[in-house]
């Protein structure tokens, strides 16, 4: 008899959350099963910030264009199943996330496998090892004619590596997880720029020089074709709208103009134009307008600068390094209106918390610190610790649970005020459940 959704998702998070490095099990796993990743084109996604918004941007953009597309990207901020989304068009866009039986029957189809390469190598596979080989063997299944997946942690050493991507996409790279991909963005671009494939095109956004310099070692050695934006593909305009941007680009196959995005933050401009780059490049063609508008219009990115209530405004975004922290300062003085700013924050200890705190806390007038329900998490008190002391800005309240600091944050805020929950996805995706109750 076959497991249910329960167990199906407790088989998974029986391997906790750990990372170990190296192909050889998914792999293993993969032959076994005959190699699922290579039965649909891909488009692969590396980058330290903007990966995810860009794969749904991406993925809009495909199936409006009559594609039907899978989208696997992480971490999912309430529900496993939120990272196997199918994108389709019905008359509009159709977002449908993997169903529970279907989520349970998968897993089951791959239990046996599992347990013959864990027996043969004597060591367990990762969650995100399980959970990327879920993702190619439903795709495959669902007979995608286009698959989008986004890196976990890196490029080289990356599960989902073992893609034959046709494009390649490199959103900006900077410095995350560094006790793994190393402290410099050269040392996190040399592991980034391993998912350009031989004979694929690379679409990137415009890098520092010591990452570009690599970038460009590798399309070199296996024969890509780079598409640089700002050299080769350009964003013409990149203006704040009624609850977005409204976007002009200029490719080398079309000009698009007046693209309205339903996404908050320049950095969503620049995620537009490297999907728009990215699906010409797949579709080997031009864009129709009138599709990509609709298809645009349908875009969603939960956790990032998602607007959860009014009055006060709530916004969750899930920024956890400097590079997005300061990309989310930036836009809540050029995208947003609010009187005063409470900022309910949360960082994983194994992140740059001073970083991200340097970044976010001088643009609060009122700061609650406060711990997801992680074991990662950082404390409070650890993180008032490492906070810069603003002028005139009131001591940091330190609130033990995330509900009570919503309920802090709510009761300190007038209706023009806005309430900002950052400093990781796990913590955003927790207030998001609670919000949503």
């Amino acid at each position: 008899m076959g497991l249910n959704y329960k167990q199906a998702h407790d088989y998974l998070e029986s391997r906790g959350f750990g990372i170990t490095p190296g192909l050889a099990r998914i792999e293993a796993l993969t032959r076994l099963l005959d190699d699922p990743q290579l039965n649909f084109l891909t488009i692969h996604l590396a980058g330290t910030n903007g990966k995810s918004s860009t794969s749904r941007i991406l993925a809009a953009i495909l199936a409006g264009h009559g594609l039907s597309t899978g989208l696997y990207t992480s971490p999912h901020l309430s529900d496993v199943r939120e990272r196997f989304v199918l994108a389709g068009w019905d008359d509009g866009m159709v977002w449908d996330i993997i169903g529970e039986q279907e989520f349970a029957d998968t897993v089951n189809y791959l239990m046996p496998f599992i347990e013959m390469v864990e027996s043969d190598l004597g060591e367990p596979l990762t969650y995100f090892e399980l959970t990327t080989a879920l993702a190619f063997e439903w795709m495959s299944d669902r007979s995608v004619a286009a698959g989008i997946l986004e890196t976990g942690l890196g490029g080289r050493w990356d599960a989902t590596n073992l893609v034959r991507s046709q494009v390649a996409v490199l959103t900006p790279i900077d410095v995350d997880h560094s006790s793994y991909l190393g402290t410099t963005p050269a040392a996190n671009g040399a592991e980034k720029v391993d998912i350009i494939k031989v004979g694929s095109t690379v679409v990137s956004a415009a890098q520092l020089p010591e990452v570009q310099e690599l970038m460009n070692a590798r399309t070199t050695k296996v024969g890509a074709e780079p598409l640089v934006l700002g050299t080769d593909f350009h964003i013409v305009s990149n203006e704040t709208a009624v609850g977005g941007r409204a976007v002009t680009l200029k490719t080398p196959r079309a000009d698009y103009e007046d693209l309205f995005l339903p996404l908050h933050g320049a950095h969503q401009g620049v995620n537009l134009a490297l999907a728009v780059a990215a699906a010409e490049a797949f579709l080997d063609r031009n864009l129709d307008f009138d599709l990509l508008q609709a298809a645009l219009a349908s875009v969603t990115s939960p956790g990032r600068l998602e607007v959860m209530g009014r009055k006060p405004l709530v916004v969750l975004d899930g920024a956890h390094n400097p590079h997005a922290a300061l990309a989310l300062r930036t836009t809540l003085s050029s995208d947003f209106l609010f009187k005063n700013l409470t900022m309910v924050i949360s960082v994983f200890e194994d992140k740059d918390v001073a970083g991200v705190l340097n970044e976010l806390v001088p643009a609060a007038d009122r700061v609650i610190f406060t711990r997801a329900d992680s074991d990662r998490a950082a404390s409070p008190e650890a993180l008032a610790a490492l906070a810069p002391v603003v002028a005139g800005q009131d001591a940091p309240e330190l609130v033990p649970t995330m509900s009570e600091a919503l309920n802090r944050a709510m009761d300190i805020s007038d209706e023009e005020d806005m309430i900002l929950v950052t400093g990781s996805l796990h913590g955003v995706g927790e207030a998001r459940r609670l919000l949503l109750e």
